[in-house]
């Protein structure tokens, strides 16, 4: 009798306490649960901002080049690589007898680029006039054959054609075509300046002059034509990057600059990007002597050219390392939380699990601006002051309400020990 008394009641109890159990915590169960948290963060607002350090080399801002056709017409080379020129400084003595012949080479190329000036000029203004709904290019072309007859009776032709074609891109606007014609102005006209400024010189004492005050760059007499370079006085910071950084920087991104020399860093911008690879150049070596980057695409590599806002000091030289720090991504009074706190992240947005009023977890939508040193930096989603809580969708998803531990404030000594003892008193007569 004791034997089949002990059995049934062990059978009443087990069956006692698995009802129980499927009515607590079977997913239809009614019964209200609480979950203990023991790790949560209480959200606050701050700016982070997202830098990409680049080294960079100074150059100059522009680079002016005269060419000389005819190698017979200089007699002597008055300056060197390296030299400080102003505006009207001879270059090179011309020989009497061929000058006259370079001379008409110069007029001819003024008329050309006179002409191939109005033609952007037009282009352009049929960009500005004309509707979006066309992308065809609008193009122009003019010719200019001369002939010249030198002292000794030879006569030499020119043929200078200019073809203008300013283009819109298909998938761009009008704008871009602007821009592409407004930066085909502006080099038309330096070359129309270098042009007049050999023009305008004394015939008498025929000589090569500089158009603008800087530094002569280089002078290369091995290569037909003939040329030399001037550099500008005014310095800019060139850097480059690979295909993976090229998407996150921008023109009018801020650069804090640090060039040794130089006591305090200096605030810049970015004044461009490249579109197109960079071309091999000694700016080019030197920064991947300073930075040399292991990359599949070998010409995968842009140019930034990066400007400071107060004038770069001459005591720095051209060519000085300097090292940039860019702003690609920067938020203010944002909110950030941990990585690893969020669910079902998809392009930029995620879920987090944070308590409501009602002291129950709830999961939310939030937008993600930027990662930032193991964050997920919002955009919104999340209010400050908000508790968010370390997500796990099988504790939280039902919304059970949360207990958390009593938070522990440690004391700050710098602020103890700053703090008047009157001030203590008063908090304990308070108390």
């Amino acid at each position: 009798m004791n034997k089949f008394f002990m059995i049934g009641l062990s059978i009443a109890i087990t069956a006692f306490i698995a009802a129980n159990a499927i009515l607590l915590f079977s997913d239809k169960s009614i019964v209200d649960k609480r979950v203990y948290i023991s790790e949560y963060e209480r959200t606050y607002t701050n700016t982070y901002t997202e830098r990409l350090p680049k080294e960079a080399v100074t150059a100059p801002l522009g680079a002016t080049e005269i060419f000389i056709q005819d190698t017979e017409a200089i007699e002597q080379w008055i300056i060197n690589e390296g030299d400080y020129v102003e505006a009207g400084t001879e270059l090179a003595l011309l020989n009497e007898s061929e000058s006259e012949e370079q001379r008409a080479i110069w007029e001819a190329q003024q008329s050309a680029l006179e002409a191939e000036l109005s033609e952007v000029q037009s282009a352009m203004s049929e960009l500005k006039s004309s509707r979006p709904s066309s992308s065809s290019p609008t193009a122009g072309s003019s010719s200019n054959r001369d002939t010249v007859t030198n002292e000794d009776g030879n006569t030499v032709e020119l043929d200078l054609s200019v073809t203008v074609d300013v283009e819109v891109p298909q998938d761009g606007t009008y704008a871009a075509g602007i821009a592409e014609a407004e930066q085909r102005i502006a080099a038309i006209e330096t070359q129309l300046a270098v042009v007049n400024a050999q023009l305008d010189q004394n015939t008498a004492t025929p000589a090569l002059i500089s158009p603008i005050e800087g530094i002569v760059g280089k002078i290369d007499t091995d290569t037909q034509p003939m040329s030399i370079e001037i550099y500008s006085n005014e310095k800019l910071l060139r850097t480059y990057v690979i295909e993976e950084e090229w998407m996150d920087v921008n023109a009018e991104d801020r650069v804090f600059v640090h060039v040794e020399g130089i006591a305090q860093g200096m605030n810049a911008r970015v004044l461009r990007v490249s579109q197109l690879p960079a071309e091999e150049s000694k700016w080019l070596e030197a920064y991947r002597a300073l930075d040399p980057v292991d990359q599949k695409n070998p010409i995968a590599i842009y140019e930034v050219l990066i400007m400071t806002d107060e004038p770069i000091a001459d005591i720095v030289p051209y060519g000085k390392t300097a090292n940039t720090s860019i702003v690609i991504n920067e938020a203010a009074d944002a909110v950030a939380l941990k990585e690893a706190w969020l669910y079902d992240r998809y392009d930029g947005s995620a879920k987090t699990f944070i308590l409501n009023e009602a002291g129950r977890t709830e999961a939310v939508s939030v937008n993600i601006a930027f990662d930032l040193d193991g964050k997920a930096i919002l955009s919104d989603g999340v209010q400050p002051g908000a508790t968010v809580i370390d997500h796990d969708r099988d504790r939280f998803e039902k919304g059970p309400r949360a207990f958390l531990p009593f938070p522990s404030i440690q004391p700050d000594m710098e602020h103890a020990k700053n703090t008047n003892w009157r001030k203590y008193v008063e908090f304990l007569l308070a108390r």
